[in-house]
């Protein structure tokens, strides 16, 4: 498609312009500023969209007078010839104001506006005027290939990727695997879960794996600390054996002692009842034995849950500092790029306002003559260009400036939005864990106080020790006629024997305890190396996913960039920690977009209307504003319509058409 004649007239300002190119490939169009080259574009665009080359509906189409207010009664007219698949067909808009003099009333009023639609000169609605619009080509898809700078300064980057892996075509995930043998192994780890799905997996299978690997080594410590040196089993079993015989000597004396009295029979009544309370004390011992072992893992518990929430609200907490700080960050400089906004408004202003102070002598410096009133005034003329045209390149410079600061507050806000958003969602979770954490505190105490609180004594014990009492009482009183003598030393005899007993009895129940808190011990370490060879392979994991995310960015990266001559397309960022995040941003030796040039930016931008064009099979004008900044511009298949910055043309002037 090529624009063959273009006819304005009363529009933004322009009250009569015709342009005839012929068909031809370059036209350019020089003007000075504001002289209404870019309107040509806005013509354009208004009459096949309704919108301005900046895609905006609502512009001010009507011309205006001196004060900034609309002439009334004027007549909006664009009409424009385009060729067609060697056809030409003609497209005409007209827009002006409805007056109706309602009944009764002797003026007319103003009631809106219409719209008129003309189509190879015949009349049509604007729905059947639209649809031919859209059978020549669809909006988005003209302005991506008339407007060079559409692409990268008013698609979204999401956008932009998603229309460049639509034109280029994306890698497979098979593709992928078989350019690298290393990542062969990838497709078994991942079954039938997505990438990032996985790579969640791990990262959250990682901090639990972390968290156990920490707590296993002060398990082991609590452990080891509740195990009491010992003697050899054999030996303490072999000295029980002893006294076990001695005791039975012993009595076997003392009863022969006391045969005959009456004692004889109260006395084994009451061995019978120490008896019963050393089997009372040994349970009473092994029951508190493994109720410490179950306290005190019931309280590692406890405990365990109380630091671990410690350390969440330590990390919440660090993040609240990181986000606080960031959004601080981000806030003074959109602080800073407000300021230096206004400054750049101020620079504009009063470049504006700036006119030329020509200082020049009429008298010749050589003789003395008067010099001729057409060399001062082409003096002065010469004067007047360069200095307006110096002007018009200032303020074009300090308007980029402040499109780019603009540009940069909005990003710079919305990353002061996301980190609101995640700060709140923080302090949410922080006060979460301290309700947390007093709660698992609170029933930590508890269990201290019900732990430290005094076991009853045991109610048969009691009535045992009172008849032992009474017994004793009663042997002593009978033991009158017997040898005293030796009755107490037989009986002291056995009673230190007894007390080695149960020392023997205690030690061989210590070394059982040792024996459990070994293969304790020893589940633990087995665990820890268990979970450090799991953190291995997850580790491993990780970096097979990473290196299909960066063998699959550099064949994407390959595939699209060999679509361009000088654009160069970034697809991927390097995050700290993060791995790769997804961005596009298009480059031309390394310089990106936002800090290229504007001959850079104009070039690229025709780059990939080429690569476009070529793609969807659609040639169309490409509108260059600023040409002037472009020493050599890359060629196109498509018409260039170049406006270009002209001081010396008060009027704009057409340069390969008619």
């Amino acid at each position: 498609m090529k624009l063959k004649e273009l006819y304005i007239k009363n529009f933004k300002g322009v009250p009569s312009f015709k342009m005839s190119t012929n068909g031809a490939n370059i036209i350019e169009i020089f003007g000075q500023n504001e002289s209404g080259k870019t309107t040509l574009f806005d013509a354009v665009t208004w009459l096949l969209f309704g919108k301005d080359s900046l895609n905006s509906a609502n512009f001010d189409i009507k011309t205006l007078n001196e004060n900034g207010e609309a002439v009334h009664g004027l007549e909006h007219t664009v009409e424009g010839v385009f060729a067609l698949n060697g056809n030409d067909t003609s497209l005409k808009k007209t827009y002006q104001e409805k007056w109706v003099k309602r009944r009764g009333s002797a003026t007319r009023e103003f009631t809106g506006h219409t719209v008129d639609h003309f189509i190879d000169g015949v009349p049509v609605k604007q729905k059947e005027y639209n649809q031919q619009i859209n059978d020549i080509c669809e909006e988005d898809l003209f302005r991506l290939l008339a407007n060079p700078r559409y692409f990268n300064e008013v698609l979204h980057w999401q956008d932009r990727r998603t229309l460049l892996l639509r034109v280029c075509g994306d890698i497979s995930d098979e593709d992928v695997i078989k350019s690298d043998p290393e990542l062969s192994t990838l497709p078994d780890i991942l079954k039938n879960r997505k990438l990032e799905d996985h790579r969640k997996v791990i990262a959250g299978r990682r901090t639990e794996i972390n968290k156990e690997l920490d707590k296993i080594p002060v398990r082991i410590d609590e452990i080891k600390s509740s195990a009491v040196n010992s003697r050899d089993k054999d030996t303490i079993a072999k000295d029980l054996a002893t006294d076990t015989e001695g005791k039975k000597t012993a009595e076997g004396a003392l009863k022969e002692i006391k045969a005959g009295g009456e004692s004889s029979v109260l006395t084994t009544k009451l061995r019978d009842i120490e008896n019963r309370i050393n089997e009372i004390d040994n349970a009473a011992a092994s029951a508190q034995i493994k109720a410490m072992n179950d306290r005190a893992k019931e309280r590692r518990d406890l405990k365990d849950k109380v630091d671990t929430i410690g350390g969440d609200i330590s990390i919440a907490s660090r993040e609240r500092e990181s986000l606080t700080s960031g959004k601080q960050k981000v806030e003074e400089n959109i602080e800073r790029v407000k300021d230096e906004i206004v400054g750049l408004r101020e620079r504009w202003h009063e470049e504006d306002v700036r006119v030329l102070k020509f200082e020049q002598s009429s008298t010749c410096p050589s003789c003395g003559q008067s010099l001729p009133e057409e060399e001062l005034e082409a003096a002065r003329e010469k004067a007047l260009s360069v200095f307006n045209e110096a002007k018009a390149k200032t303020l074009t410079s300090i308007t980029e400036g402040g499109k780019l600061k603009t540009a940069a507050i909005e990003s710079y806000n919305k990353s002061a939005e996301e980190m609101a958003g995640k700060l709140q969602a923080v302090e949410s979770a922080i006060k979460t864990l301290l309700d947390k954490k007093d709660k698992a505190e609170e029933a930590l105490k508890q269990f201290d106080e019900h732990c430290n609180a005094k076991e009853p004594d045991n109610p048969e014990q009691i009535v045992l020790f009172k008849e032992k009492d009474r017994l004793e009482d009663t042997i002593r009183i009978k033991k009158d006629s017997v040898d005293s003598a030796a009755i107490a030393e037989g009986e002291a005899q056995i009673e230190a024997i007894d007390i080695r007993i149960m020392a023997y009895q205690k030690e061989l129940m210590q070394i059982e305890a040792n024996a459990r808190i070994d293969v304790r011990i020893k589940e633990l370490s087995d665990q820890e190396r268990k979970l450090s060879a799991e953190f291995e392979g997850l580790e491993h994991q990780l970096y097979l996913t990473e290196q299909f995310i960066r063998t699959k960015v550099r064949l994407l990266e390959e595939r699209i960039n060999s679509r361009f001559k000088v654009a160069r397309f970034k697809l991927f960022d390097e995050q700290i920690n993060e791995g790769l995040k997804e961005t596009c941003v298009v480059t031309v030796n390394g310089v990106p977009y936002p800090s290229m040039n504007n001959a850079s930016r104009i070039n690229v931008g025709l780059d990939i209307c080429n690569a476009l064009s070529d793609h969807f099979k659609k040639s169309l004008p490409v509108f260059i504003d600023n040409a002037e900044a472009v020493s050599k511009l890359l060629p196109t298949s498509a018409q260039q319509i170049r406006l270009t910055v002209s001081a010396k043309d008060k009027t704009l002037r057409i340069q390969g058409g008619k």
